[in-house]
């Protein structure tokens, strides 16, 4: 939380937040990717590490909508 309120005074309100276009249904605001990147960076964040493993998978969406439709 200090780095977050370190790095909003240091760059500013316009600099750490995205506003949402107008007229559109957001779920809030976003940090923007400056933002994101130097706490990412600052020593006083606390992170997580995990190990991301990517597995493949073999899905033909066109097939199974065609499969789904002459079902019915």
């Amino acid at each position: 939380m200090q780095a977050q309120k370190r790095l909003f005074d240091l760059i500013g309100r316009e600099n750490y937040i995205k506003l949402p276009k107008q007229g559109t249904n957001p779920r809030g605001v976003e940090i923007t990717k400056e933002a994101l990147s130097a706490l990412v960076q600052d020593e006083e964040t606390e992170k997580i590490f995990i190990n991301w493993q990517k597995t493949s998978i073999k899905f033909n969406p066109y097939k199974r909508w065609v499969d789904l439709w002459r079902e019915d």
